[in-house]
């Protein structure tokens, strides 16, 4: 067995998308991505998916609105940055979507990670058998693999 963690393309995962959505278990998840991207070299991606609100009906108030989530999301990433010492790439992307598990998961097809890693989601758990319904989709749909923190 290779000592690496093997993707399924036959080698490491070094580009990991993870799937943010500011709450305590998405903060697990990028820490764990980050740690990952860091011991084997590779680059982290922070996704964070926004449902279209009613404030952003025009284009041009949705890119005013993604334009705020992203510096947001920016801000927030800077302490990760700091504290991995420039040890690996971190970038970040925010875009709009109705359901954020579908968007996550053709995201991470279309651009070729090797892996997605999120945070799971214990109210979403306990009702719907164990596993929460974004969570789901990811596993059950897409053909990344997905690392549940």
């Amino acid at each position: 067995m290779p000592d690496d963690l093997g993707s399924a393309h036959g080698g490491v995962f070094r580009h990991i998308l993870v799937g943010f959505d500011g709450s305590s278990e998405a903060q697990r998840a990028l820490h764990v991505a980050t740690a990952l991207a860091a011991d084997l070299g590779g680059e982290a991606h922070v996704l964070l998916v926004v449902r279209p609100g009613a404030h952003a009906e025009t284009q041009e108030e949705r890119d005013r609105a993604i334009a705020a989530e992203r510096e947001n999301l920016s801000r927030g990433l800077r302490g990760i940055e700091n504290q991995t010492q420039g040890r690996f790439e971190i970038s970040a992307e925010v875009i709009y979507s109705d359901d954020p598990a579908v968007a996550l998961g053709h995201y991470a097809e279309e651009h070729g990670f090797d892996i997605m890693v999120v945070g799971g989601h214990g109210r979403e758990q306990a009702t719907h058998r164990g596993i929460g319904k974004s969570l789901e989709v990811l596993l059950r749909h897409h053909s990344c693999p997905v690392l549940v923190v």
